[in-house]
């Protein structure tokens, strides 16, 4: 069974292989933000090294948000395109605070992972051994520290890859349930101001 993990939200796109869940190939593009052009690429490059096409993948697995808007939407794009080839393939999301919970921080206690927003600001989520108890929120770095000071808070200054994705899927794949592609939205904490124009214009 063939499983594809997309990076679709680090600066550097991502892609990961694996073969009844065993790691096999993972492809980092250099060129920052190039995922728009990058994506199918690297994918291309991933089956063409494990022999297979795009037919026989049996599973994607992508992050869900909170990240940059058109990184969210280039992998949800990718979710849909795979669905027109493939309407049988199953999908799955996993929130990228909650891959860094799992990977980075099951035996912290208290902790909170963050992630870079805009302007400055930061997404958060707070977990209990590994177990999110908070909503996911956007606030500055200098707040969390003085409010949760008893929490170990770790910045990551860009999105997690395709594999701390891997990682994450492996240990939470039993209690994940797979997605509609055609009807799977990302996860925004708030939307870019110029998106919510737009849409406020065409309302």
């Amino acid at each position: 069974m063939i499983s594809i993990f997309v990076g679709n939200l680090s600066s550097y796109p991502s892609v990961l292989l694996s073969d009844n869940y065993r790691k096999e190939y993972y492809i980092k593009s250099f060129i920052k933000y190039s995922h728009q052009e990058n994506i199918i690429l690297l994918l291309d490059s991933l089956l063409k090294l494990k022999g297979a096409t795009s037919d026989e993948v049996d599973e994607l697995i992508i992050f869900e948000g909170p990240g940059l808007f058109t990184s969210l939407r280039i992998g949800y794009a990718l979710a849909k395109a795979f669905y027109l080839k493939k309407p049988e393939y199953r999908l799955y999301t996993i929130k990228s605070l909650d891959a860094l919970a799992i990977t980075k921080g099951p035996d912290k206690g208290c902790y909170i992972p963050c992630l870079p927003a805009q302007k400055g600001e930061i997404f958060y989520a707070i977990y209990e051994n590994g177990k999110q108890v908070s909503e996911i929120k956007i606030d500055n770095l200098e707040n969390l520290k003085n409010y949760h000071c008893n929490c170990t808070i770790e910045y990551f200054p860009d999105f997690p890859d395709a594999d701390v994705l891997y990682e994450a899927f492996i240990q939470l794949k039993d209690h994940l349930k797979p997605v509609n592609p055609i009807e799977a939205e990302p996860f925004y904490v708030r939307l870019p101001d110029a998106y919510t124009k737009i849409r406020k214009n065409l309302e």
